[in-house]
């Protein structure tokens, strides 16, 4: 063979070894007559970045990974080798962030330039950053729709065992019960509702005819209101004689009862609530018939008998005629008592303003026992007294009749 087809021969396996060298060189991202520069990254982990994989600023390729090793620490971190064309330049303080480029998941770094003054030189280690993968940022996104999606579950598996515990066969039965009470409740109630309709229809009635009576006796009142006033001038006159007979305190509390009377009267005309405690107590009727009845009997012995009051006179009077008296009907002396309600006991002294009492007014302050009670009203009748305790007890449950004698209060146990 001849010396010139060796030289052929060689010179072909010279450039097909130079041919495979660059080619798996540029393969790797190498260039055999690369002028860029480069730079080095380490990395904890890289999580699939390759050689070949683009180096961008804001989306712009100006580089690619050329290489990439693992330290000889034994630390297991990465060192990443950047090939970025020489005619970028890298402030210090640059970072080298791998994320992902698409929604494949293919890796790239992306250059966050730093704002420091000088520039990276060629062979610099840059700042590593790491951006989460795909994966990693749909968890953290979906985390909190994760967690309100268990603590609904949780919510509804509460729901379904109380529904389940509400129907259940007991409960059930329980629910039907409560509903044939409350249907009796209803029939109770419609009957009571019967019951006092009734009622008050008989009090009506009777309202009526205590109405009529009181009318009749105002107007026998009204007709004997001259012979009443003549009589008590007379009596005021000839007071001297009738001072033993004590006839003018008689006359003062006939005139008391007859004001007392006068006022119920104009309370029942404007519709008072004194209705109500007429129907349930007579007493007051009894009283006025009492007083009533000795009123003519005491006017009927002046008429027949003027000598047991006048002991002169300027006429003849004809004979005297004696009346009997009724001393079943006759009242004992009345003593000067009076009675009130107390409405609060304290160890303290309160305001006497009517907020203090419910809106109560006239209230009295006195000593008991070295206590402060607080008193209202006054009446010289003692069923008057219960009557308005009654009153007094729908406001101040705990209120108690007080009775004074002579300047000492005695407390009354309610029956």
């Amino acid at each position: 063979m001849k010396k010139s087809a060796f030289i052929k021969i060689g010179l072909i396996m010279s450039i097909t070894l130079f041919a495979l060298f660059w080619g798996v060189n540029f393969l790797k991202g190498k260039g055999t007559f690369n002028t860029d520069n480069t730079f080095y990254v380490v990395y904890d982990r890289i999580d699939g970045l390759n050689v070949s994989n683009p180096v961008l600023i804001n989306g712009f390729a100006v580089g690619k990974v050329t290489d990439i090793g693992v330290l000889p620490d034994t630390s297991g971190r990465l060192v990443v080798e950047l090939s970025i064309k020489n005619e970028f330049n890298i402030p210090g303080g640059s970072v080298a962030l791998i994320f992902s480029s698409d929604l494949m998941g293919t890796k790239a770094i992306g250059l966050l330039y730093g704002k420091e003054k000088y520039m990276h030189k060629p062979g610099d280690t840059l700042i590593a950053d790491f951006e989460g993968s795909l994966q990693e940022m749909v968890s953290i996104q979906m985390l909190p729709l994760k967690t309100k999606a268990e603590d609904l579950m949780k919510q509804m598996e509460q729901a379904i065992e109380i529904v389940n515990y509400v129907f259940n066969e007991e409960t059930r039965d329980d629910i039907m019960a409560s509903f044939k009470n409350i249907k009796a409740t209803f029939v109770n109630l419609e009957s009571s509702s019967s019951n006092l309709d009734s009622i008050v229809s008989q009090s009506k009635n009777k309202l009526e005819n205590i109405l009529s009576n009181v009318e009749s006796i105002t107007k026998n009142l009204e007709s004997n209101n001259k012979v009443i006033t003549h009589a008590l001038n007379n009596i005021s006159n000839i007071s001297d004689s009738l001072a033993h007979a004590n006839l003018k305190q008689t006359m003062i509390e006939t005139y008391q009862v007859m004001s007392q009377l006068n006022e119920i009267t104009e309370k029942i005309n404007n519709s008072e609530g004194t209705l109500g405690m007429l129907l349930n107590n007579e007493t007051l009727y009894y009283n006025l018939e009492d007083v009533t009845y000795s009123l003519n009997r005491l006017l009927e012995d002046m008429r027949l008998n003027p000598k047991r009051y006048v002991q002169f006179s300027a006429f003849n009077l004809g004979k005297t005629v004696y009346v009997d008296r009724d001393e079943s009907r006759s009242k004992k002396k009345r003593e000067n008592i009076i009675y009130k309600i107390m409405i609060l006991q304290s160890n303290k002294s309160v305001p006497l303003k009517p907020e203090s009492f419910k809106g109560y007014k006239n209230v009295e302050e006195a000593m008991l026992g070295g206590s402060y009670i607080y008193l209202i009203g006054k009446e010289k009748n003692i069923e008057n007294a219960k009557l308005y305790l009654k009153k007094v007890s729908v406001d101040f449950s705990e209120a108690q009749m007080v009775e004074i004698r002579e300047g000492k209060y005695t407390i009354l146990i309610n029956n």
